[in-house]
């Protein structure tokens, strides 16, 4: 089976290395060539690499505006390349892949943040993306919510 967790150190490898390089479209597909050939990284979901970074990449002003709103009170500029690369891939996924449960991207997105990322940098990443996960995907945060708790809210 393919990992998908590899899939997103890959691409957040590549999602780093393209914004570092100041975004230059051209320089994606030498750079997902070299994460595809990454010694201990042949069992990643190419497949899933590949429409991670074409996706953040070509949607990177709408999930920067995302981002911008869960940031609250602090600029885009302020925040570290890493963690803006992590909370891109993240937004990407809330936004785009519906079947993976908004708990999981998180999660995979902390897990990142673990690796690449150091301890403020993952309570930030931690509270921005709950934050937007309401806006997101507030129907699917609503329907895990016990009746109880839901009624209590409304």
């Amino acid at each position: 089976m393919a990992n998908r967790h590899k899939a997103r150190q890959s691409a957040l490898e590549v999602l780093y290395a393209w914004d570092s390089g100041g975004r230059d479209d051209a320089a994606v597909p030498a750079l997902l060539a070299d994460r595809l050939k990454e010694e201990g990284r042949g069992d990643q979901d190419a497949a899933y690499l590949r429409e991670l970074v074409h996706g953040v990449t070509t949607e990177v002003a709408e999930l920067d505006d995302w981002i911008g709103k869960g940031v609250r009170g602090r600029s885009l500029a302020s925040i570290a390349r890493i963690e803006h690369n992590v909370l891109r891939m993240a937004v990407w996924e809330m936004r785009n892949r519906l079947e993976i449960p908004y708990r999981v991207i998180i999660n995979e997105a902390l897990q990142l943040a673990r690796e690449y990322a150091d301890e403020p940098g993952r309570g930030f990443i931690n509270g921005v993306l709950d934050h937007l996960a309401r806006e997101l995907r507030g129907m699917e945060i609503q329907a895990r919510q016990p009746s109880a708790e839901r009624r209590s809210s409304e």
